[in-house]
């Protein structure tokens, strides 16, 4: 495999120890504060987590993880696996976020309302968060919009500039949040997916997936004119675990309850999902900022993901060069600093225009091995921080 000089930086923890819990996200700092909060609960199991690490997301990416958005989640608790996606097709006063949220707590039988795990948050999560690159990112990109918005503006510029990596967030009153919620609660019309596709590939791999890959396989190819973009964050707990996206879309920069949280539409494209299990192993995938997130979970299946056995297998591959077929017209794009020869020679012979890319997509995933060695893994491309206790 050919690389230029780029620093190695560290994708996952370190298999020498064995960590109590793990958590992923777009901040390490934000992490750190988690864990130092998490440290003065008390009997929470990874279901409290998911809702207290989600809520905390308001405040880390208000542009995509705001009740308005899509939410999407993988759930590995008590040795059962879930996949749950909460969206709706009508835009106005929908909230499937929280929706689904409180959607998760009724299914795992859970007697704490979402105003109680609010409290908490406000109550001993006393660290600011701070902007991490994807926000900043965003409030760069959109500043024009955001600049005209006389309630969100204030929250986000400092003088003449956007709030930058490291700064703090604006603070968001969660109370407030889901007290306007349930307002609007009865009015409610989120639709919610459980079902993934089954897969089996020509070697035999197994999986499920939420693309139909039987598409792929007829060179059927789900490309987008825009680059979708998502919110992917997680946690793990011994063996318990979850891995969440959630993602919106806005063409005007509007402020959702008069506060910093941008108002959003989830009638957005789901980012691409696998969960996969062989012989005793489990990896799930998250696949987004790509204009075909599933084509590069289909790749990797065809590499030979579902016979991973180890976090450093399923790594190798997350690393591995990417290509892209796009179409109007139909063209290639591949990382071609990533290939070996034999991979660009085997393209070659499609006999299709070959452009080349620094990098393509965005992959996290998590593996569990038959050891119950668990780990998440962050794509080195992007931006994706992960902290150990």
């Amino acid at each position: 495999m050919i690389y230029d000089n780029r620093e190695v930086k560290p994708t996952y923890c370190s298999l020498e120890n064995s960590p109590q819990m793990q958590l992923v996200g777009s901040n390490k700092s934000s992490q750190e504060s988690y864990l130092q909060f998490s440290s003065k609960l008390k009997n929470i199991d990874i279901i409290d987590h998911l809702v207290l690490w989600s809520l905390v997301q308001l405040s880390l990416r208000p542009d995509q993880s705001s009740p308005t958005a899509r939410l999407q989640t993988l759930i590995n608790y008590n040795d059962k696996a879930y996949y749950f996606d909460f969206f709706s097709e009508s835009d106005e006063n929908q909230y499937p976020y929280l929706y689904g949220l409180e959607w998760i707590l009724k299914k795992f039988k859970k007697t704490t309302s979402l105003e109680s795990y609010a409290a908490i948050v406000e109550n001993k999560l006393k660290d600011s968060m701070r902007v991490s690159p994807d926000l900043e990112r965003f409030l760069l990109k959109n500043q024009e919009l955001i600049k005209i918005n006389t309630t969100l503006a204030p929250h986000y510029f400092r003088g003449t500039d956007v709030l930058r990596e490291n700064e703090s967030t604006p603070r968001i009153n969660l109370r407030r949040v889901i007290s306007e919620y349930r307002k609007q609660q009865k009015k409610q019309n989120v639709i919610i997916n459980t079902t993934l596709h089954k897969f089996a590939t020509t070697k035999g791999y197994v999986g499920e997936c939420n693309y139909d890959f039987n598409l792929y396989s007829n060179s059927i190819f789900l490309i987008d004119k825009t680059l979708p973009v998502s919110n992917i964050f997680g946690l793990s707990l011994g063996k318990d675990a979850f891995l969440n996206s959630s993602s919106q879309i806005f063409k005007e920069a509007h402020s959702l309850f008069g506060g910093p949280l941008f108002k959003g539409s989830s009638k957005v494209r789901s980012s691409a999902i696998c969960s996969i299990e062989n012989k005793g192993t489990k990896i799930w995938t998250i696949s987004n900022e790509s204009r075909d997130p599933g084509q590069h979970l289909f790749h990797l299946i065809k590499y030979g993901l579902p016979l991973s056995t180890s976090v450093d297998e399923v790594d190798k591959l997350f690393k591995h060069s990417r290509h892209l077929f796009l179409s109007d017209p139909i063209r290639l794009v591949i990382e071609s600093n990533r290939s070996d020869q034999q991979q660009i020679q085997n393209l070659l012979k499609l006999n299709v225009p070959i452009y080349h890319a620094d990098k393509l997509g965005n992959i996290w995933g998590y593996v569990q091995t038959k050891e119950k060695e668990s780990r998440f893994i962050v794509d080195e491309r992007n931006n994706g921080d992960f902290v150990c206790k």
